[in-house]
C-alpha cells in the first residue's frame, strides 16, 4: 500500500519505495466486489418451473420413487424408556396413571381446579407482531419464560397441568379419602398467593406488563379420554370446570378468586377475604394455616412453602440414553443429576415403569411421533410455518355431563376422521365451559398442501355439514384464516404441549366468536384458496378483540350459490364452449328414444380449466328442459369416505335434504319401488339406510351380500320413473366402491351421467377408474383453454365491468395459459392489491381514455343470463330499465403488480411438501444447510451438526440429491453444455443430478455400496427458493443458535486455499478460480527440505476435460470483453490433486497475454498490434530453451528456504553464493556466526501464489463471519470480523471496501447500550474503536486525503494515549535495546492489548507525518512502535513493519549508521519468535529485508547488500510480486557487479528476461536491454549487442511509459552513442535524455542515482566532445553549468549513499578534468579510488584506474560495434578489469 505523495529532495527516499504493500502482494485472483450478499451468492440459479416441482412430487409421493431403499428413511423403532418419558411429559398426570383408555367409562373424582388466564397477552401478540419477522418467536420465549415458572410452582405445590390453551391453563389437584379437600383449597390458594406475590406483574422486554388472574373452583369432576384408534384426547368437565369458568371471568388481574363451592369448604377465618355479591369470594392473604394443630398460631409466611430451583431444568431428551438404561451402572453425579430433572415430576416414571409409551402415542399428533421416533429434541420440532388455521366452536343443547361426552365423543370422532382423510392435525380440543373448541392446523410438517386455504375450507364445509347434523349440536362455528405461526413445543420441561402460535391463531378464534354458526375466512384464506368467488359472500365489519385492521371477511360455503339480480337467480354466459354445450343437448334431447347412443359423457381437463362453469351451464339446460338434476361436488373426503357420493346421490334422486330425520329415505325407497323387499337390508351401509336385517344374513359371505345389494339396487334404479341428469364433478375423488354401483345407473335409460375428471390430479389410475377411460361407452371430451379472443370477455365478466385494459389482457394471456381458474385467481390477486380500479366513464368521455387502450367485448358475451330460462324477459327489462349513459371499465393503477409469479405460492407449497416427506434427520440436516448458503461444504456441514454420523449424513444427502433438493456444486452448468449434457443424459439414460464431480477417491464397498454423490463434498441448492424455505422454518432461536456455531467453527479454522494444501469451510463465487492459461513459474525448480506431499483440491481447472479446457481457451480468444466466469471456490477434505493432464497440457499450450517481441526466428507474431512496417528479426534471446547449466545456476532464487534461513557464512556458500570478502570474515570470524535470518513454516516453501487465494479466501470468510455474526447477534464478534474484514481489505488494497465496513463497525461502537446482555465493555470499546481509528487513518492516507487520515489518526492517538507532541527527543539507538528476555505474558493485562494494538496505529503515523513532511513526528512514532515491540507481543506483520518504517525513517533523515542497531535489534526479536513465518507474513518479511538491503547499500556494506537482496528477491518472486523484483534487480545487478560477481549479475538479469515473458507491460524488456547497456558502458563487455539494444530502443519507445526503466535506457544509449562518436545516432536519445535533468521527484535510491550519474556523465562527453572547438564556447559554457549543477545535485544523496559515491567523486574528476584543472581532478582520481577500496568496491576501482590509464580497448570495441561476451571478460575482470573501461577523452576518433 502506497502511503506517499510527491516530495521534496530532503526525503526522495520516501516510504513508498520500501512499503509500497501492494507491489508485494499477487493479485492474479483479485475479487471483484460487488453489493453481493453472502449467504446469496451469486450463483447460478436452477430455478424450477412449476410444473417441474409438482413432477418432482409426483415422481416421489405419488408414483415409484427414485429412492426405493427403505434404508434411508428412519424405520420405526421400539420405544426407549427415554421415549416413554418424553411422551410422558405431553400428557397430564391422569393419562399416565389411567388404566384403560375407554370414553364410556369416565373417571369420576373431588378435586381443586385453578384456572390460570394470563392478561397482557393480546398487547403482547401485538406488540411482537410489530417487530417483524423474529416477533413471533420472542412472544413464544416470553411466554414460555412466564407459564413455566407459574408451572413450576404448580408441581412443586402437588398440582397437575390438565391442559394449556394458548395463554391459559387448567391445572387440578386430586383429592382421596385420606385427604380433606379444605386441605386441598388451602394449598391451591397458597399457592395461587405465591404466584400472585412473584410473578402478579412481569414486565416483558418490550414493556408489556403481563399479569394474571386465578380463579379457584372445587367438587366433583369427570375425567374422560375421547376418540378412538389413533386419534385420541382428553376433557374434563363438571361442575367446578364451569364454575372456574365463571370466576375468571370475573377475576381482575392480580387477583386469586375462590367460587361460592369452594369458598363453602373453607374456614373463613384462616384467611383476608373479601366476599362479593355474586358470591365468589377474593383471597388477599393467609392468616391460619389449616394444617397447624395450634389453630391459634399465625400464619408463618410462604418461605417454607417455596420451593428454589436455582439450576435450570433440563429436557429429558437432552439428556444420554444411558440415564435411563436400567442395565447401565450410573456413578453418582449422573445419578443425581437423572434425579434432578425429574424431581419436579415423578409421576413420569410411572409411565416408564408401565412401559405404556405405545398407549400414550394415541394423544400425539404425527409431528411429535416423528421428531420423537428419530430421536431427535422436540425444541427442533419449533418452526415457523405458513398453515391455515381451524378454530370450531360446537354449542351442545343442556343436557347432563355424560350426554355432553357422548356430544363431545362423536363431534371429535367426526371432526378427527373428517380433518385426517383432508390432511390436517387436530392439535387440541377444550371445554372450560358449555362450548366445545377445536383447533385443527393444516400445513404442519408432513401434512403440505399445494393449497392449505383451499383444502381448510372444504374440511370446514364438511365438518359442519356433518357435525351439524349430530344430536345435541345446535351450531358449529368456525374461523379459518391463513399465515405463518410459530409451531412448537411450549410450556415446562417436565409439562408441555405442542401449540400454534400467532396473530392468524387469535384471527381464527375472533372470527369463531364473531361470526355465529357460520364458516368465515379472512382475505389471505380467501385468495390463497384460487377458489371460485361464487363460494364466498363479504361480511360486514365488525369489531375483533385485540386485532386493529381485520381486513376483508367472507363467509364460505360450498351449496350452488348463484348470483342474484333483481332477487333473480343468474350466471355469466358461458364462453368458447358451444360445440360441447351443442354435443350434449342432442344427447340429452334424444332421451325420448328407446335407447341411448352412450352411457355417459366425461369432461376430461387441466385445473381450472372450466369444467365446473360448464357443468353449472348443462345443469341450467338440463333443468329448464325439465329434467331432475343431481349435481355433487366431489372432495378428498369423498375419496377417503366409501359409498359417501353414492348415498348422497341417492339422496338427490329421493329429493332429500339434510338433515335427513326418521325414516323418510325408507319410506322413499320402498314408494319407489311400490313393494317391500327383505333384500333392502343389503343397502344399509351402501346408501345409509335402516331397513331390518332377516336372519342368516351374518352367515353370507361379504361376496354373495355384495351381489344381492347390487341386484337390489339395480331395481330400485330401473323404478326411477323420471329422467335425472347426474353430475359428478372431480370424478377423481370417487371412492371405488360408489363406482360399483353408479356403474349400474349409467346403463339406466332413465338417468344421463355427466362426469368430469382434472388431468394429473389422481395419484394413481385406479382400476375402475382406468375403466372409465377404456369404456367405449363413455365418450369424452377433451376440454381446451380458451383462446385469447374471449379473454377479455372473461376479464369482463369476473370484473362486472364492460371494457378492461390491453395490457392486463396481454398478462393475463401470457401467464395464465388461457386458464379460466388462474386468470379469475390472478384479477382477484391484482384486485385484492390494489393494482385493478374500477372506474365510471360517461359515454360521452369515452375518447378520452384512448390512452388505456381499452378492449370492449360484445355485449351479448357479458349480459347475464338468468338460471331459470322462465325468469330471462323479466331480468333483460330490468337491465334495460336501469341502464345509465356510464359505462363501467377497469384501469391498472399499478403496472409492476402485472409481473407478479402467479406459480410463486404454488411452488412454495410443494416445495414444503417435499421437505416434509424427509425423516427429522434429513430435515435438520437440510436447515442447517440453508442456514450455510447456497453453495455448503460438507465439511463444515458435518461438524455443525450435533451427531455427524458418516454413513447416516451420507443416507440423507442421497435422498436430498434424490428429491432435487441438493446437486453437486462441481456441475458447472453453462448454457451450452446444459444442452450438451442433456442430450448426452437423454442418450444414455443417466439422471443428471445423481453425480459427483469432486474429485477423490472412492470404492463403494467401503461404505454400504451407497453412491459417489452421497458423499458429495461441496453441494449446492438447486434453487434458492428450497434454501429460502428451509430458512424461513427455523425460528429465531434455531437460527441464531446455527449461525453462532458456525462463526464458533469458522473463526476457529485454519483457512487455507486449496493450493495450499487447505480445505476451505466457505464457499463463495465472486472468487475467481477460472483456469489459469498465463505463465507460471516452475515449481520444479523449489528446493525444499520437506518430504513430498500432494495438494489436496478440487479447482475446477484441475479437473476440466481436455476437451473443456479448449473450449474455455477458444471462447477466452473469440471474446476477451466478456466477463470471466464465476466458478465456485470449492470445499472439501481429503480430495486428491488430478491435475497432471490438465497442467501440462497448459504447459504447453501456455501463452502470454502479452507477447514479446524477443523471440525465436520461428514463432509466428501473433500480435498484430504490436507490429511495425519494417519488420524487426530479434535473435534467439527470448524462449530459448534455457540449459541445464543455467537452470542449476539461478536456481538459487527459487529456493527459498534456503535462502530465508541461511544464517551463516558456511550455509551461503553451500548454496554457491560466494564472495573474495567471505574468506577475509572466515579468517577474522566464526565461520558459524549467525547473521540476520528467518525460519518459515514447514510446507510454506510449496506455496504456488500464482494460484494461491489465501488472501482472498480470508477476505471471503469475513465476510462469512461477519453475515453469521449478525445473523447470530453477536455484537462483539461482528465488530471484531469487520475490523479484520477491513484490515485484510488495506493488506490487499481494497480500500474501497474497507471503509464502509469500519464506518458499520464505529457505528455498532457507538451505538447506545441497551438490555442487550452483549452489550460492549469499556474496554472493548476502547480497544475497537482505536484499531478503527487507526485503519481509517490508513486508508484516507492510501487514497491521498492526508487532513482525513491526520484526523483519525488523532482520535486514535487518544484512544491509546498517546501524546506524541510532549515527547522529547530521547530516542537514542543505543538506548532502545533492552535487556532482551522476552518474558511473554500468558495473559496480559488491559495495558499490555492496548500497547499491541498501538503497533500498527504507530506505523500508520509514521508513515502519514512522513507523508507530512514532519520529520520529527515521524521519527517519534517509528521509535515508540520500536519500543512497544520489545515490550508487548504483536503480530509479526506489525513487528516487521515497524522495523521496516524505522530504518526507512533514518534512511531518510540521512544516519544510515543508525540502522545497524535497529537490524541487529530486528534480527533479535525475529530470532525469539516462538513459530516460525507463515505465508501471509512473507510480504512484510520481505519489505523488511529489502529495507536492510537498501540500507546496507547506503551504508556502503555491498556482501551483506547482496545477501539481503538475494533473500528480497528471493521472497518477492514466491510472492509473485514481479514489480518489487523489478525493483531489486537494478540495484542488485549493479552491486553484483561492484563486487566483480559477472554470472550472479547475468543471472540477476536472465530473471527480468524470465518474468517479463508473461508481462502486458514492456518494462522488464526495457530494463533488461537498458542494464545489458550498463554493462556494455561500465563492466567493457556484452550480453546483447549495442546494435540490438539501439534497436529495440527505437522500436520500443513509443510502447514504454515514462519512468525508470525507459529513463535508464534512454541516458544509456544517448552516452553509449556519445562515447562511440555516432551524432546522429546520439541526437535521437538526446533531447529526451536532457530532459530527465534535476527532476524534483527524484528518490535518493540507487537506481535514481545511477540514473542520474549516467546522465552526468553524458553530460560530460559531450561537453568533451566540444573542449577543442572554438565554434561552440557559448554551447560549452551552458553544457558545463548544467552538468556541474547536476553534480552538485546530487552529491549530498551521494555523499549518503556510499555504495556509489566513488562513481559521483569519479564524474566530479572528470569534470575538474575537463575544466583545466588537472591537479584537483588527479587528486579526486586518487579519492575515487580510496574510497572505493573502503566500501570493496571493485568496479569503482576499475573505473578509477581506468581514468588515469590510457587504454584505448573499450573504444575500439566501441568502432567495431562489437564488444567482448561476457563469459569472456569474467577472467579478464579479475586480471585487469580496468583496460577494458572506458576513460572520458577530449580527443574525438571517427567512426
Amino acid at each position: 500500500m502506497s502511503f506517499r505523495k510527491t516530495r521534496g529532495r530532503s526525503r526522495r527516499n520516501s516510504m513508498n519505495v520500501v512499503l509500497n504493500t501492494e507491489k508485494w502482494r499477487h493479485y492474479g485472483k483479485r475479487i471483484s466486489y460487488i453489493n453481493t450478499n453472502c449467504v446469496e451468492e451469486d450463483t447460478e440459479d436452477e430455478e424450477p418451473e412449476y410444473n417441474e416441482i409438482k413432477d418432482w412430487v409426483e415422481e416421489f409421493f405419488d408414483r415409484k420413487s427414485v429412492c426405493p431403499n427403505k434404508s434411508d428413511q428412519d424405520v420405526e423403532v421400539q420405544l426407549t424408556k427415554k421415549q416413554t418419558l418424553i411422551l410422558s411429559t405431553l400428557v397430564p398426570d391422569e393419562i399416565i396413571i389411567m388404566d384403560k383408555f375407554d370414553p364410556s367409562n369416565p373417571k369420576r373424582f373431588v378435586g381443586v381446579l385453578l384456572m390460570a388466564d394470563v392478561s397482557g397477552y393480546t398487547a403482547l401478540s401485538e406488540r411482537y407482531s410489530n417487530i417483524g419477522k423474529g416477533g413471533t418467536y420472542r412472544l413464544t420465549v416470553t411466554l414460555n419464560t412466564y407459564l413455566g415458572s407459574l408451572i413450576e410452582l404448580i408441581y412443586s405445590h402437588g398440582g397437575d397441568i390438565l391442559k394449556f390453551a394458548g395463554d391459559a391453563f387448567l391445572a387440578l389437584w386430586k383429592t382421596d379419602k385420606r385427604t380433606f379437600l379444605c386441605h386441598t383449597i388451602h394449598t391451591v390458594i397458597a399457592c395461587a398467593l405465591i404466584i400472585q406475590h412473584f410473578y402478579g406483574s412481569y414486565e416483558t422486554d418490550v414493556k408489556v406488563n403481563l399479569k394474571v388472574k386465578l380463579a379457584i373452583s372445587a367438587g366433583n369432576l369427570i375425567f374422560s379420554p375421547i376418540g378412538s384408534g389413533l386419534d385420541m384426547n382428553y376433557i374434563i368437565f363438571g361442575l367446578p370446570v364451569i364454575e372456574a369458568k365463571l370466576a375468571e371471568s370475573v377475576c381482575s388481574s392480580g387477583e386469586v378468586k375462590l367460587t361460592p363451592t369452594a369458598w363453602g369448604h373453607c374456614y373463613s377465618r384462616n384467611y383476608d377475604h373479601m366476599i362479593h355479591k355474586d358470591g365468589h369470594v377474593t383471597i388477599k392473604s393467609i392468616l391460619y394455616d389449616p394444617h397447624e394443630k395450634d389453630v391459634t398460631k399465625p400464619f408463618v409466611g410462604f418461605g417454607p412453602l417455596i420451593r428454589q430451583i436455582k439450576k435450570p431444568y433440563t429436557a429429558i431428551e437432552n439428556l444420554p440414553d444411558f440415564f435411563w438404561d436400567s442395565s447401565k451402572s450410573l456413578n453418582a453425579i449422573d445419578i443425581q443429576k437423572r434425579n434432578e430433572t425429574i424431581s419436579l415430576r415423578k409421576s413420569i416414571l410411572i409411565a416408564e415403569k408401565k412401559n405404556i409409551g405405545s398407549d400414550i402415542r394415541k394423544f400425539m399428533i404425527r409431528p411429535i411421533l416423528t421428531q420423537i421416533d428419530a430421536h431427535q429434541p422436540l425444541e427442533y420440532l419449533t418452526e415457523m410455518r405458513q398453515v391455515s388455521i381451524l378454530f370450531i366452536t360446537l354449542k351442545p343443547k343442556e343436557c347432563s355431563f355424560p350426554q355432553l361426552i357422548t356430544i363431545v365423543n362423536n363431534a371429535y370422532k367426526i371432526t378427527c376422521e373428517i380433518v385426517y382423510k383432508s390432511m390436517g392435525c387436530v392439535n387440541k380440543i377444550i371445554l372450560f365451559d358449555k362450548d366445545i373448541m377445536i383447533l385443527v392446523i393444516f400445513g404442519l410438517r408432513g401434512f403440505k398442501h399445494e393449497s392449505e386455504a383451499q383444502a381448510a375450507l372444504k374440511c370446514a364445509y364438511s365438518i359442519k355439514k356433518s357435525v351439524s347434523a349430530l344430536d345435541g349440536v345446535i351450531e358449529v362455528s368456525i374461523g379459518v384464516t391463513t399465515g405463518q405461526v410459530y409451531c412448537g413445543v411450549v410450556g415446562h420441561p417436565l409439562r408441555r404441549e405442542f401449540t400454534v402460535i400467532g396473530a392468524v391463531v387469535n384471527k381464527a378464534a375472533r372470527l369463531m366468536c364473531g361470526f355465529r354458526n357460520k364458516i368465515t375466512c379472512d382475505e389471505n384464506t380467501y385468495i390463497k384458496s384460487k377458489m371460485s368467488t361464487n363460494g364466498f359472500t363479504l361480511q360486514p365489519k365488525i369489531e375483533l378483540k385485540g386485532i386493529m385492521k381485520p381486513g376483508k371477511i367472507y363467509e364460505y360455503t360450498e351449496d350452488i350459490r348463484v348470483k342474484e339480480l333483481y332477487d333473480i337467480p343468474m350466471i355469466p354466459p358461458l364462453l368458447n364452449r358451444t360445440d360441447e354445450m351443442k354435443y350434449f343437448q342432442n344427447w340429452l334431447d334424444n332421451s325420448h328414444l328407446s335407447c341411448k347412443d352412450f352411457d355417459a359423457l366425461l369432461l376430461v381437463g387441466e385445473s381450472r380449466i372450466g369444467k365446473s362453469r360448464i357443468l353449472e351451464w348443462m345443469a341450467r339446460y338440463s333443468k329448464n328442459s325439465g329434467y331432475r338434476v343431481c349435481y355433487i361436488n366431489l372432495t378428498s373426503i369423498h375419496s377417503a369416505t366409501p359409498y359417501l357420493a353414492l348415498s348422497q346421490i341417492i339422496d338427490q334422486i329421493l329429493g332429500l335434504k339434510e338433515p335427513i330425520t326418521g325414516f323418510i329415505k325408507e319410506e322413499k325407497i320402498v314408494q319407489l319401488l311400490k313393494v317391500y323387499h327383505e333384500d333392502l337390508c343389503y343397502l344399509n351401509n351402501i346408501i345409509k339406510v335402516r331397513f331390518a336385517y332377516p336372519e342368516g344374513i351374518y352367515s353370507q359371505d361379504e361376496n354373495k351380500r355384495k351381489e344381492k345389494a347390487k341386484k337390489i339396487f339395480t331395481k330400485l334404479i330401473k323404478s326411477i320413473l323420471e329422467t335425472h341428469v347426474i353430475f359428478l364433478n372431480d370424478l377423481q375423488n370417487l371412492d371405488s366402491s360408489s363406482w360399483e354401483f353408479i356403474s349400474i345407473m349409467l346403463s339406466a335409460m332413465k338417468i344421463f351421467t355427466v362426469l368430469s375428471v382434472t388431468r394429473g390430479k389422481f395419484s394413481s389410475v385406479h382400476n375402475w377408474l382406468y375403466s372409465v377411460f377404456i369404456n367405449d361407452n363413455i365418450r369424452k371430451i377433451f376440454l381446451a383453454p380458451l383462446t385469447s379472443t374471449w379473454i377479455p370477455a372473461l376479464a369482463c365478466q369476473i370484473l362486472d365491468v364492460d371494457a378492461v385494459p390491453s395490457d392486463l389482457c396481454n398478462t393475463l394471456r401470457t401467464k395464465c395459459n388461457g386458464s379460466p381458474g388462474l386468470i379469475e385467481s390472478f384479477i382477484v390477486h391484482l384486485f385484492s392489491s390494489g393494482a385493478l380500479e374500477i372506474k365510471k366513464i360517461p359515454n360521452n368521455e369515452i375518447e378520452n381514455w384512448t390512452n388505456e387502450d381499452l378492449q370492449f367485448p360484445e355485449s351479448t358475451l357479458l349480459h347475464p343470463q338468468a338460471l331459470d330460462a322462465k325468469d330471462q324477459p323479466t331480468l333483460d327489462q330490468l337491465i334495460e330499465k336501469d341502464c345509465t349513459d356510464e359505462i363501467s371499465v377497469c384501469i391498472v393503477t399499478k403496472k409492476e403488480e402485472l409481473k407478479t409469479n402467479i406459480n410463486v405460492q404454488n411452488i412454495d407449497a410443494l416445495i414444503m411438501i417435499q421437505i416434509d416427506s424427509l425423516t427429522p434427520y434429513q430435515q435438520l440436516l437440510l436447515k442447517i444447510a440453508s442456514v450455510i448458503g447456497n453453495i455448503l461444504s460438507r465439511d463444515l456441514l458435518e461438524n455443525i451438526m450435533y451427531e455427524n454420523n458418516t454413513i447416516t449424513t451420507a443416507k440423507a444427502i442421497k435422498r436430498l440429491f434424490a428429491m432435487r433438493i441438493l446437486s453437486c456444486a462441481n456441475i458447472q452448468m453453462t448454457k451450452w453444455n446444459r444442452k450438451y449434457s442433456s442430450n448426452i443424459l437423454s442418450n444414455n439414460s443417466i439422471n443428471y443430478n445423481l453425480i459427483c464431480q469432486c474429485p477423490f477417491d472412492y470404492d463403494p464397498e467401503d461404505n454400504e455400496n451407497l453412491p459417489k454423490y452421497a458423499f458429495c463434498k461441496v453441494m449446492k441448492f438447486r434453487n434458492k427458493n428450497s434454501r429460502k424455505t428451509c430458512y424461513e422454518l427455523l425460528p429465531m432461536n434455531q437460527k441464531k443458535e446455527f449461525h453462532s456455531r458456525i462463526v464458533s467453527y469458522l473463526e476457529n479454522s485454519i483457512q487455507k486455499c486449496l493450493d495450499c494444501g487447505g480445505k476451505l469451510m466457505i464457499v463463495q463465487s465472486i472468487m475467481n478460480f477460472q483456469p489459469n492459461i498465463t505463465y507460471e513459474r516452475d515449481d520444479s525448480n523449489i528446493i525444499d527440505d520437506e518430504e513430498e506431499w500432494e495438494v489436496e483440491t478440487i479447482s475446477i481447472t484441475e479437473n476440466n476435460t481436455i476437451e473443456e479446457v479448449i473450449d474455455l481457451k477458444v471462447s477466452k480468444s473469440e471474446s476477451s470483453n466478456k466477463s470471466k466466469k464465476h466458478e465456485t471456490a470449492l470445499a472439501t477434505s481429503d480430495i486428491k490433486n488430478n491435475c497432471s493432464s490438465v497442467h501440462s497440457l497448459n504447459s504447453q499450450n501456455r501463452t502470454s497475454p502479452y507477447t514479446s517481441i524477443l523471440k525465436t526466428k520461428c514463432d509466428v507474431d501473433t500480435d498484430i498490434g504490436r507490429r511495425s512496417t519494417k519488420r524487426v528479426i530479434m535473435p534467439e534471446l527470448h524462449f530459448k530453451k534455457i540449459s541445464s547449466e543455467d537452470e542449476q545456476r539461478y536456481k538459487i532464487f527459487d529456493m527459498l528456504r534456503a535462502v530465508t534461513e541461511a544464517s551463516t557464512i558456511s550455509e551461503w556458500q553451500s548454496l554457491g553464493v560466494t564472495d573474495s570478502q567471505d574468506e577475509i570474515h572466515i579468517n577474522n570470524i566464526d565461520k558459524n556466526k549467525k547473521s540476520f535470518c528467518i525460519k518459515i513454516e514447514k510446507g510454506v516453501s510449496r506455496t504456488n501464489f500464482n494460484k494461491c487465494a489465501c488472501g482472498e479466501l480470508n477476505i471471503v470468510n469475513c465476510e462469512q463471519l461477519i453475515y453469521h455474526a449478525q445473523k447470530a447477534e453477536m455484537r462483539i464478534k461482528a465488530i471484531e470480523f469487520m475490523i479484520k474484514f477491513a484490515y485484510l481489505n488495506l493488506l490487499n488494497n481494497n480500500v474501497d471496501v474497507a471503509l464502509p465496513k469500519l464506518e458499520e463497525a464505529e457505528e455498532l461502537c457507538l451505538k447506545k447500550e441497551g438490555p442487550d446482555p452483549l452489550y460492549l465493555k469499556k474496554f472493548d470499546k476502547r480497544i475497537f474503536l482505536g484499531k478503527i481509528f487507526s485503519l481509517k487513518s490508513a486508508i484516507h492516507l492510501l487514497n491521498g486525503k492526508l487532513s482525513a487520515a491526520k484526523l483519525e489518526m488523532e482520535r486514535a492517538t487518544r484512544i491509546y494515549q498517546l501524546n506524541l507532541l510532549n515527547i522529547s527527543e530521547f530516542f537514542k539507538i543505543r538506548h532502545l535495546f533492552r535487556s532482551f528476555k522476552f518474558k511473554r505474558r500468558k495473559h496480559r493485562t488491559h495495558k499490555m492489548v492496548l500497547k499491541s494494538d498501538s503497533v500498527f496505529c504507530l506505523n500508520v503515523a509514521t508513515l502519514l507525518y512522513s507523508a507530512l513532511e514532519d520529520e520529527k513526528l515521524s521519527r517519534i512514532c517509528a521509535f515508540r512502535a520500536l519500543d512497544l515491540v520489545q515490550e508487548v507481543e504483536c503480530n509479526v506483520i506489525d513487528m516487521c513493519d515497524t522495523f521496516s518504517n524505522a530504518i526507512q525513517v533514518e534512511l531518510d533523515r540521512g544516519t544510515p549508521e543508525s540502522t545497524l542497531e535497529i537490524e541487529r535489534l530486528a534480527s533479535l526479536i525475529l530470532r525469539e519468535l516462538s513459530r516460525p513465518i507463515q505465508a501471509h507474513e512473507l510480504c512484510a518479511v520481505g519489505k523488511l529485508f529489502l529495507s536492510t538491503f537498501r540500507a546496507r547499500m547506503f551504508q556502503g556494506k555491498l556482501v551483506a547488500a547482496i545477501r539481503s537482496g538475494f533473500r528480497s528477491i528471493t521472497i518477492s518472486r514466491f510472492l509473485q510480486a514481479d514489480s518489487v523484483s523489478l525493483d531489486i534487480i537494478p540495484d542488485l545487478f549493479y552491486i553484483l557487479l561492484a563486487r566483480c560477481r559477472i554470472e550472479e549479475a547475468v543471472d540477476v538479469l536472465q530473471i527480468t528476461l524470465r518474468i517479463g515473458q508473461n508481462r502486458m507491460s514492456l518494462d522488464f524488456e526495457t530494463w533488461y536491454y537498458a542494464l545489458c547497456m550498463d554493462m556494455i558502458l561500465d563492466a567493457g563487455f556484452q550480453l546483447e549487442p549495442p546494435h540490438e539494444i539501439s534497436r529495440f530502443a527505437e522500436y520500443a519507445l513509443n510502447k514504454v511509459s515514462d519512468g525508470p526503466s525507459r529513463r535508464r535506457l534512454i541516458v544509456d544509449l544517448w552516452t553509449y552513442w556519445l562515447r562511440a562518436d555516432v551524432d546522429r545516432k546520439a541526437k535521437r536519445f538526446e533531447s529526451e535524455a536532457l530532459s530527465w535533468t534535476a527532476r524534483e521527484n527524484d528518490d535518493s535510491s540507487l537506481t535514481t542515482l545511477l540514473s542520474a550519474m549516467r546522465l552526468a556523465e553524458g553530460m560530460l562527453e559531450s561537453l568533451a566532445r566540444k573542449v577543442n572547438d572554438l565554434k561552440k564556447v557559448v554551447d560549452l559554457m551552458e553544457l558545463r553549468s548544467i552538468a556541474d549543477r547536476e553534480l552538485t545535485r546530487l552529491e549530498k544523496d551521494a555523499r549518503l549513499m556510499r555504495t556509489i559515491y566513488p562513481r559521483w567523486i569519479l564524474l566530479k574528476a572528470n569534470s575538474l578534468y575537463l575544466s583545466g584543472h588537472h591537479t584537483a581532478a588527479n587528486t579526486a582520481f586518487s579519492q575515487a579510488l580510496e574510497e572505493a577500496s573502503k566500501t570493496h568496491n571493485r568496479l569503482e576501482q576499475a573505473l578509477a584506474r581506468a581514468a588515469t590509464s590510457n587504454s584505448r580497448f573499450w573504444v575500439q570495441n566501441a568502432h567495431a560495434n562489437c564488444f567482448m561476451s561476457w563469459q569472456s571478460g569474467v577472467e579478464q575482470a579479475k586480471a585487469s578489469w580496468h583496460q577494458l573501461l572506458y576513460k572520458i577523452n577530449t580527443t574525438r576518433h571517427s567512426s
